[in-house]
């Protein structure tokens, strides 16, 4: 059921509730509207990244019915490296696991 259809259904459960109140008999069918735009065709050709810093862009090199996007996004800040330190390991019995103290060293 569409969006018309369902208004539709109810102004008329609305009308058998409260009859003649709030609606008036159903007039002439009125003249048909002028032809709408045609759809246009989506596609996304190209994601490239730029340097960091830089804006977040989408351009269409298509036209109008055509729609051809290409997006540009920015690179993030390269974040810190992570290195580990181990502080100790504990083996036991064949076929256990092993308990490894492990300390993240950010530069």
């Amino acid at each position: 059921m569409d969006i018309y259809e369902s208004a539709l259904n109810k102004i008329n459960r609305d009308r058998k509730c409260i009859p003649n109140c709030c609606f008036g008999p159903t007039g002439p069918t009125g003249p048909t509207g002028p032809q709408g735009l045609p759809s246009s065709k989506v596609t996304v050709l190209n994601t490239v990244t730029s340097d960091p810093g830089g804006e977040a862009m989408v351009y269409n090199s298509g036209d109008e019915n055509n729609v051809l996007l290409n997006f540009v996004i920015p690179r993030g800040e390269r974040g810190p490296v992570a290195q580990f330190s181990v502080g100790s390991v504990v083996t036991s019995l064949p076929g256990t696991d092993a308990q490894v103290t492990i300390t993240p060293i950010y530069k």
